[in-house]
């Protein structure tokens, strides 16, 4: 898909990435760290590779959604998950190994997404990230808003119920074309 000077590669993950996977879905955040902002993360099949595995659709799909990953100097160290919505691409998560966070490892995951909506005519990468009960925004919020993604609004879903009363799923979008 894409590479650059500083050895980062954006690809399509293969079945052989599942472990990389897990590792960096596991050491993005800690557990307490998403307390009120997810689902456990213990519950998601992403925390064990066997599920993942279980759920792999090949060539790099999971339940629909399609694995595009990250690798530095050979390893994979984060992946995004993305759903085409007909006129948009959805960014469902985004991951990188907390160990390489800070090296626009994320960054170039999330332009790749951005560049691939643009190539297939999207109008929009629309994505959706949570405020706890407390109202605090997860603490993406700020990284997203200066990308240029701008609130459509907020809402309760099956989502937010399953993390908490009181959570709300904050919905973002950023016009391509």
């Amino acid at each position: 898909m894409a590479t650059n000077g500083s050895e980062i590669v954006i690809r399509p993950a293969i079945r052989e990435d599942i472990p990389h996977v897990v590792k960096a879905y596991l050491s993005s955040v800690s557990e307490e760290e998403a307390v009120g902002f997810g689902r456990p993360r213990s519950r998601s099949m992403f925390s064990d590779a066997g599920r993942l595995s279980a759920a792999w659709r090949d060539p790099n799909r999971v339940r629909g959604d399609e694995i595009v990953v990250a690798e530095l100097e050979g390893r994979v160290v984060g992946y995004v998950t993305i759903e085409d919505r007909g006129g948009e691409l959805e960014l469902i998560n985004i991951d990188v190994a907390r160990s390489h966070q800070g090296r626009g490892i994320g960054t170039r995951l999330v332009r790749e997404v951005e560049t691939r909506a643009r190539r297939e005519g999207k109008r929009a990468v629309t994505l959706g990230t949570s405020r706890n009960a407390a109202g605090v925004p997860w603490n993406s919020f700020p990284g997203w808003q200066s990308r240029g993604y701008r609130v459509t609004h907020e809402e309760e879903n099956a989502w937010t119920r399953s993390i908490g009363i009181g959570v709300r799923e904050i919905r973002m979008r950023k016009e391509i074309l």
